[in-house]
């Protein structure tokens, strides 16, 4: 055996102190519930008999849905829920699956994460299973808010949303800062995505499975559960979070498979967003309107955040109230899906945004945001990193958590519909990502596909908008693009389509980079 070296041992010895305090602080971040109380047993065993009868056949045939969504509030809170509450609950039982027992939950934790110890303790000492009997005067209250019409909810929307705190449509109020990227410096390509389910909300399998079917399929370098925050935690003995954040760190290895960790805030009239690398979590019944979850993920910096399957919860027209720019979480918020499951660019970026033929990525930058193309499985059925071959594709120094998360906050990433499809765009060396001033509009593109795949066109697209394209061939190119003519503040991305279509969608397979915003 080879001695090692001491620059080896002291190099190893780093390495180890750093995976001790990163699982060390990883402990702390999901200690989120006190110490089981003496009575825990009993406490729990009580609220289960109500729990497994609020969710039985015979419950359900004795009481409407609307009509038990009244009485979990006049039981926990002594007040009917409020129209918005009720709509809310609704249409999260159609979007991620909420049960019965589940709304009581929410309706008895109020303005916490979750309902305690103490909370669930005090209910079931004053109420018992004859209080969740068929009542007349809940199913009068019932159907009175199920006959409010559609257009008085989304006008109570508009008049009650916070805009006042900040959020605004002045694209000039984004102005461009510098980034911190660095030029020339070479990095490798890693291949994965931050956007998958499991059984913690409306997914199968457990969060272990997840991670390691991810990790040993030989598909994926990094993966990130990412499930519902309304689910997460639902009674204090069920700490779902802390499974998901043990799985994530059971299953990470540096330099072999990278695990993060997140959730996914579900509003169901104002969009969806992932949320990664936070030690807590929140849902949209405790924060609801954007500036709320905005200003709870600005107080939590090192977490970052990606808009998810824009469009799709757009029936009010409210969905992130259609990318009005918000300052504070403008370096967080780093990404929005261009592929999201098995619907590739044709869904989330050709067919146009929410009032123009601009795709969503163009619609936010277009306003201020610095958003960069990414995608997500979005996996519910199982099948981790293999249900296609769509990826997002980042940059980093090395495989791990560390350089992982610096190469999605730095925007060095890009969305493909090619597993194994490597582009790189620069400027002067400066990586895509970069907010630069002052330089000249000349990009160098390279690109190669690794498993034999030739290329057809590259097209550079500025502000949106397409102003150069040009022929390429082979399975691997390197050319030089520019924009002579034009001296305003832009952004630039570039489209890289090759010859096969293996996604069978009609179109040639194609890659998406993050843009270079140049002031």
């Amino acid at each position: 055996m080879n001695k090692l070296s001491h620059i080896d041992i002291w190099r190893r010895s780093i390495r180890l102190l750093v995976i001790l305090l990163g699982w060390q602080l990883s402990m702390l971040a999901i200690a989120v519930e006190p110490a089981r109380p003496a009575d825990a047993d009993r406490v729990q065993q009580r609220m289960q008999v109500l729990i497994d009868y609020l969710d039985s056949p015979e419950y359900a045939a004795m009481v409407s849905w609307d009509e038990h969504v009244v009485l979990a509030y006049k039981r926990a809170q002594g007040r009917m829920p409020k129209p918005l509450e009720m709509f809310t609950i609704d249409a999260l039982r159609k979007d991620i699956g909420l049960s019965r027992s589940d709304v009581l939950s929410l309706a008895l934790r109020g303005k916490q994460s979750h309902p305690g110890w103490a909370q669930c303790r005090r209910f079931i000492q004053r109420i018992k299973r004859r209080d969740f009997l068929p009542d007349r005067g809940a199913r009068d209250i019932a159907r009175q808010l199920r006959q409010i019409p559609r257009q008085t909810l989304l006008e109570m929307l508009r008049q009650t949303r916070p805009e006042a705190q900040g959020l605004t449509d002045d694209s000039q109020t984004a102005a461009l800062s510098a980034s911190t990227a660095t030029p020339y410096v070479n990095y490798t390509t890693y291949f994965g995505y931050l956007h998958a389910h499991s059984e913690l909300s409306d997914g199968v399998g457990s969060p272990l499975q997840a991670y390691d079917f991810a990790r040993f399929s030989d598909e994926l370098d990094f993966f990130a559960l990412t499930d519902h925050g309304e689910l997460l935690i639902i009674w204090p003995w069920n700490n779902k979070w802390a499974k998901l954040l043990a799985a994530a760190n059971a299953t990470n290895v540096p330099e072999v498979f990278v695990s993060l960790w997140g959730f996914e805030w579900s509003n169901p009239f104002l969009g969806h967003v992932n949320v990664l690398n936070s030690t807590d979590f929140t849902h949209a019944l405790l924060t609801f309107w954007l500036s709320d979850f905005y200003n709870w993920m600005a107080a939590r910096p090192q977490s970052f955040g990606r808009f998810n399957h824009p469009g799709e919860y757009d029936d009010l027209g409210l969905e992130f109230y259609h990318f009005m720019p918000y300052a504070p979480v403008r370096s967080q918020l780093v990404g929005i899906e261009t592929w999201n499951g098995n619907d590739s660019f044709d869904v989330y970026h050709y067919a146009g945004g929410y009032s123009s033929a601009y795709g969503y990525l163009d619609e936010a930058n277009r306003k201020g945001w610095w958003l960069g193309a990414l995608g997500g499985q979005d996996n519910h059925a199982g099948a981790w990193g293999t249900s296609n071959h769509f990826r997002t594709a980042v940059l980093a120094t090395a495989l791990t958590r560390e350089a992982i998360i610096e190469a999605y906050t730095q925007r060095r990433f890009y969305a493909t519909e090619d597993k194994d499809l490597e582009l790189d765009v620069r400027v002067l060396g400066f990586p895509m990502g970069s907010r630069l001033s002052g330089v000249a509009r000349a990009f160098d593109v390279s690109a190669c596909d690794g498993s034999g795949d030739s290329f057809r066109e590259i097209r550079l697209y500025r502000n949106g908008d397409l102003i150069s394209s040009q022929s390429v061939s082979g399975t691997c190119f390197n050319v030089s693009m520019s924009d002579t003519d034009y001296t305003s503040p832009a952004y630039y991305y570039v489209i890289v389509q090759q010859n096969d279509d293996n996604d069978g969608n009609g179109r040639n397979d194609e890659a998406m980079s993050s843009s270079i915003w140049i002031d």
